[in-house]
């Protein structure tokens, strides 16, 4: 379990990173955002802040694990009072030192923020369930909508990546409790269904610079995306095509916005669909030999086809590019018509 969810951070990080890269090459950052981590000068180091963070990490990992020994002897009211008042804490710790130009401080207080809008959520829990015995499911929609309405509220008021992430996240959780809260057992294409909606619809609005920073709302909108259909992909044959749709147009759109990072997502969720439907649907009129056959040849294809898109994404710099530049050629200016126009308004004009 421990080294899944440590696959899963990094890998995460790793996509954020890249899409972090690839929009700071497009010039799609703020000024703002492209100052992020750079304000002031750097007095502690990089080693110093891990050590740190590793240490708080202990430290709260020790707290949970006294408060979760005695949680039964503590009535719902305190323990409701217990982690909001963490809640607080966090809050108030990230409202101190928020003016701090030291760019170490400007990440904690993203951390401890963050930290606060979990514990919010935590305490919504508890007070919905163990104080008002509500069932799961209206706990969940609980929980959905404080993590929502708190984490909207900080994220006005700081948007950067962690804030950014915790919205997303409480509109997930509120999606999936008013799902589970208007039917006890709803299908999983409710779930499916909802879940790709609301990625599309996520990621357009972090293209569209609504939901900032775009290099966190694009991505995690992206994912989601690729991933809903594949929950009810084994219940409802048809929701293939949903996914593998997706898929391709992630792949297509990276080619014009030279995004290695979105291909690469296409590129694995085409993989696992299209493996996902030659196994459902030849199996067994072939075998499964066969199918995993047939599942190598269209890999293979779909790997030949990701080559061709890498290569289109980044092209060959002209030979002779390092030499020095001519002063008697010119690029033309952005007012004539040679000019290239931007393919999108975010995007910078090309020279």
């Amino acid at each position: 379990m421990f080294m899944t969810t440590l696959v899963l951070i990094v890998a995460v990080a790793l996509i954020l990173g890249g899409f972090y890269y690839w929009a700071r090459r497009q010039g799609l950052l703020t000024t703002e955002q492209a100052a992020e981590g750079k304000q002031g000068t750097r007095r502690i180091s990089l080693l110093t802040e891990a050590v740190a963070y590793v240490g708080a990490v202990l430290i709260l990992a020790g707290g949970i694990a006294a408060v979760g020994q005695r949680l039964h002897s503590i009535t719902p009211w305190g323990r409701v009072g217990i982690v909001a008042g963490a809640a607080v804490f966090f809050l108030l710790a990230g409202i101190m030192v928020r003016r701090v130009q030291e760019p170490a401080i400007q990440r904690l207080v993203d951390v401890v923020w963050f930290l606060s809008v979990a514990a919010a959520g935590w305490a919504a829990g508890f007070a919905a369930h163990d104080v008002y015995g509500n069932t799961d499911q209206v706990t969940a929609l609980a929980v959905g909508i404080s993590v929502t309405v708190y984490a909207a509220v900080l994220w006005l008021v700081r948007r950067h990546a962690l804030e950014n992430f915790a919205l997303f996240t409480g509109l997930i959780v509120t999606i999936c409790g008013t799902i589970v809260t208007i039917d006890n057992s709803p299908p999983s294409l409710a779930f499916a269904i909802s879940l790709w909606v609301f990625g599309l619809a996520w990621a357009g609005l972090g293209w569209r610079r609504y939901v900032e920073p775009l290099w966190v709302a694009v991505p995690s909108g992206v994912i989601l995306a690729l991933i809903a259909p594949s929950l009810a992909a084994g219940e409802y044959g048809w929701v293939y095509a949903i996914g593998i749709a997706t898929a391709a147009a992630a792949m297509g759109a990276s080619v014009p916005l030279r995004n290695t990072p979105l291909l690469a997502l296409g590129t694995l969720a085409m993989f696992g669909y299209v493996t996902g439907v030659v196994v459902r649907y030849f199996h067994q009129s072939l075998g499964l030999p066969g199918a995993l056959a047939i599942a190598g040849v269209l890999i293979l294809g779909l790997a030949v086809v990701s080559a061709r898109l890498m290569r289109t994404t980044h092209p060959r710099k002209p030979e002779g590019s390092g030499a020095a530049p001519s002063h008697t050629t010119q690029s033309p200016k952005p007012e004539e018509p040679s000019a290239e126009k931007p393919s999108h308004r975010d995007l910078p004009r090309a020279s």
